[in-house]
């Protein structure tokens, strides 16, 4: 596994070249970018053009999140499927190795089982097209009330559900994008996560709930850096991953407002030194790998 970092997450923009600099600077390895920027740059300027800098920076992208329109009908999904193909070459040639894709918490169109059975269906399809270029969906959880709210139809917003989904789709190029705060406010437990191998977890998030958070009243701004309180636990839960053979990437994404009053270089330090704290408390190495073997 590797330090990913997530500038949008931190509240903090530059240019392409200034972000890969803040990136190596402060010991990260991979960078989300503007990926539908530069897939878009890619198919009219080129490859080459398109990630001259991330090939001289020689960083790892991520980040790209897949626009499938999976609920709609038959004839608006099937030529997006066909583009994404165009899509997922140019990705792949860029860099990029994981994408995800966020379920809707809730529907206004279709009832749960009917729309479990179409995204079933095409997310697995979607795999089938990114796949054999090396690139792994992962599929995101939405939990907080906000995401329901003047729905119909109720969706998939519970750690437990988004399992089944994922027990369902029969691909391996479709994983987890395991985000801890959402699978806390989802209900998830660290026991449902000890049972999945580690290359069914696509990416690694991590945020820290408030002390007294209420799933019912929680909202996405109450994302907080992990503190020296929690450091113990996310670094248990890296541990575990490593053990089953994690190679992802592992980044912070607090809400951009928790870390408004930073300058962009504060920031990133900021996040760097906390993730040094947990791969410290994992027991890893700077390459991401076991120092030891220990057991929880």
């Amino acid at each position: 596994m590797y330090k990913h970092l997530d500038p949008a997450s931190l509240g903090v923009s530059g240019r392409q070249s200034e972000l890969i600099e803040a990136t190596l600077s402060y010991g990260f390895r991979g960078l989300d970018v503007d990926a539908a920027e530069v897939i878009k740059r890619a198919l009219s300027q080129g490859v080459d053009e398109a990630a001259r800098y991330i090939r001289s920076g020689q960083v790892k992208v991520g980040g790209w999140t897949v626009a499938v329109p999976i609920m709609e009908s038959a004839e608006v999904f099937d030529p997006a499927l066909e583009r994404l193909h165009g899509l997922a070459e140019a990705a792949k040639d860029i860099g990029f190795t994981y994408a995800a894709y966020e379920l809707p918490a809730a529907s206004r169109k279709l009832p749960y089982h009917e729309n479990f059975e179409v995204h079933r269906e095409r997310l697995q399809q979607v795999g089938d097209v990114l796949g054999p270029r090396g690139i792994r969906l992962g599929l995101a959880l939405k939990a907080t009330e906000a995401h329901r709210q003047d729905a119909t139809y109720q969706f998939i917003y519970r750690a437990e559900e988004l399992l089944t989904l994922l027990t369902n789709i029969d691909s391996p190029h479709v994983g987890l994008a395991l985000d801890t705060w959402n699978w806390a406010v989802g209900g998830g437990g660290r026991d449902q996560l000890d049972e999945l191998a580690g290359s069914q977890v696509v990416s690694l998030s991590i945020a820290d709930l408030p002390e007294d958070a209420d799933p019912k009243t929680i909202t996405d701004d109450q994302r907080f850096l992990p503190s020296e309180a929690t450091t113990e636990h996310h670094g248990s839960l890296l541990r575990s991953l490593a053990q089953r053979n994690y190679r992802g990437p592992v980044m912070l994404r607090p809400h951009p407002r928790q870390l408004a009053k930073l300058t962009r270089d504060a920031s990133v330090e900021a996040c760097s030194r906390m993730l040094d704290q947990i791969w410290a408390a994992a027991g890893l190495s700077k390459s991401g790998k076991l120092l030891t073997v220990a057991t929880d």
